[in-house]
């Protein structure tokens, strides 16, 4: 019954992993947007995309060590 909760729950923070990749995708698409619109805003919209996709992507990051986590231990 525990080992099955434990996938279970390893699986759940693979999906939490598959939701960050969908807001990823929709935060380089509104920044290819802004960039079109206004050219001479490039420097900063990749500044702050960049800052942005660092923060998310400490998100899929903890979704992976508690998968590997609640696999392996």
């Amino acid at each position: 019954m525990a080992y099955g909760l434990t996938m279970l729950g390893a699986g759940i923070a693979v999906a939490g992993a598959g939701f960050v990749s969908i807001g990823q995708g929709v935060a380089v698409a509104k920044a290819c947007e802004a960039v079109g619109r206004n050219p001479e805003t490039l420097s900063k919209v990749r500044t702050l995309l960049l800052l942005g996709l660092a923060i998310v992507e400490t998100a899929s990051i903890y979704c992976l060590v508690v998968s590997l986590l609640l696999i392996f231990v």
